[in-house]
């Protein structure tokens, strides 16, 4: 029996490559990751060097673009070829890397993070070309691969971001990263084969666009409300036009053929339920990364009533441990996923969240108590991650598995870029203290957006609440009676 394009492609590649390639495509979704990891700890730093405030664009600018870009470039790797969009996008993150390196003001320094983020969508296709490529009885196991790796990055990334901060200034960890992508990058366009699968799809461009448009007014809106007034006509025209851009957004979705969401889909309970648990989780996820380094880094001697004064690589003291219970999590909450079910596992997670993010509102007074907070946030990442995948998979049918995945980091990329810029906000509420060029957050301001986040998991459990009376056995089948479906 013939074989299929690509079944003959994978054919002839022994398990020893096979497992070379993969690791060559894990070191190239890294970049992922440590563009997070890496800048973090960098925040105090870029503030005070740029002299801003709105520090928080530095997250929300990636995750906006990142948002935007990964249904199209997933699909334009469909189109043009996976392994060729993957060096692309490796070229956009590199030159995004060079002039976060040289910016010489702030506002270039976010093209840069743009850059960067559109760069990022590089994940949709490494899934796509390891399928493809790989032989298929290794593909569940590389998939796995692909996730530990970028769960190490969460513990090596802030030591090694850290350290580059420093010795060498925020610009130390682009300069790296650029270095990163592009040997790497040279290494997968020699080595890794591209695979001979094409598609023919549409590409949603101006669902992009609009989205991106609508996301981007809207955060700035809020981003600009401490300074402007939370009632004030330019806040309430940013905050307003946003949502009016969005929700024109949500009816031009229904007129393309190949929508980026599928409307229909978010009709089906336990799908927009589970959307809206990946939004909060990612919104815990993020905005904690963010107020953690800029809490500890605080000098204490200011008088703030918070802060520890550690350096840039002593972060890792209290990132690390997070990354470590995380990983462990991760496996453990898909094992119990198994017996139980997901939704069981997401309570659990987003109860975890809520309860790690109160105990940093109520107690931070010393590195001990920043550290069991921050392990039991480690804890619920851990389980919520590793349960949302299998959620969205139990409740679409087979054949929609890969747009609802798409849905999925969507959902997570609009909860991060959401959080990034809320929490700048809701710290800034009690009021801005400049300190030279930097701006210095009252403890008030963090326990407020540590309040927050404890809602924020919260939600994610009440979701998880919510889908267990869905009682999610076994995906949806689009074929079967509507008294056979899941509600």
């Amino acid at each position: 029996m013939p074989l299929s394009p690509g079944e003959a492609e994978r054919a002839p590649l022994s398990r020893g490559k096979s497992f070379a390639l993969l690791a060559l495509i894990i070191l190239l979704v890294e970049v992922i990751p440590l563009a997070y990891n890496f800048v973090t700890p960098a925040l105090p730093e870029i503030a005070k060097h740029f002299g801003t405030a709105n520090v928080g664009w530095v997250i929300t600018i990636v995750t906006l673009v990142l948002a935007a870009s990964t249904p199209l470039v997933g699909k334009l790797g469909d189109i043009y070829g996976k392994k060729r969009m993957m060096l692309v996008s490796a070229a956009v993150f590199g030159a995004g890397s060079l002039l976060g390196a040289l910016a010489p003001n702030f506002e270039l320094f976010l093209v840069g993070r743009g850059l960067q983020g559109a760069g990022m969508a590089i994940l949709v296709l490494a899934y796509g070309l390891i399928r493809d490529i790989l032989p298929p009885s290794i593909i569940p196991v590389a998939v796995g691969f692909v996730a530990t790796g970028m769960g190490a990055s969460t513990i090596l990334g802030p030591i090694i971001g850290g350290y580059l901060i420093d010795h060498f200034g925020y610009t130390g960890v682009f300069w790296a990263q650029l270095l990163h992508v592009a040997v790497v990058g040279i290494a997968v366009a020699i080595f890794v084969p591209e695979t001979t699968l094409r598609t023919r799809s549409k590409l949603d461009v101006l669902g992009a666009a609009i989205l991106g448009l609508g996301a981007f007014v809207l955060l700035f809106g809020i981003g600009k409300a401490t300074a402007w007034g939370y009632t004030a006509p330019q806040t309430l025209l940013c905050v307003g036009g946003g949502l009016a851009i969005l929700a024109g957004w949500l009816l031009y979705e229904r007129t393309p053929k190949e929508p980026l969401i599928d409307l229909q889909m978010l009709k089906q309970g336990p799908v927009a339920k589970t959307l809206a648990a990946s939004g909060f989780v990612q919104f815990v996820l993020v905005s904690h990364s963010m107020l953690i380094p800029m809490f500890v880094m605080t000098d204490p001697d200011l008088g703030l009533g918070y802060g520890f004064g550690v350096t840039a690589l002593a972060v890792a003291v209290y990132t690390v441990p997070t990354g470590v219970v995380s990983m462990i999590a991760g496996p453990v909450g898909g094992y119990f996923t198994r017996r139980i079910g997901p939704a069981p596992v997401l309570v659990f997670g987003g109860a975890s969240l809520a309860l790690g993010s109160f105990l940093l509102a109520t107690l931070h007074d010393s590195t001990v108590q920043m550290m069991f907070g921050q392990l039991v946030i480690g804890l619920g990442l851990g389980s919520a991650s590793a349960t949302l995948p299998n959620l969205i998979m139990r409740t679409v049918p087979a054949q929609t598995q890969g747009i609802a995945g798409g849905m999925l980091n969507l959902s997570g990329s609009l909860g991060s870029a959401i959080g990034s810029q809320v929490m700048i906000a809701i710290v800034a509420i009690p009021g801005v203290v400049l300190v030279g060029r930097a701006a210095q957050y009252s403890e008030k301001g963090f326990v407020y957006a540590f309040f927050t986040l404890a809602v924020a998991g919260l939600l994610a459990a009440v979701m998880g609440l919510l889908l267990t009376r869905n009682k999610i056995e076994r995906p949806v089948d689009a074929t079967a009676p509507k008294s056979e479906m899941v509600a």
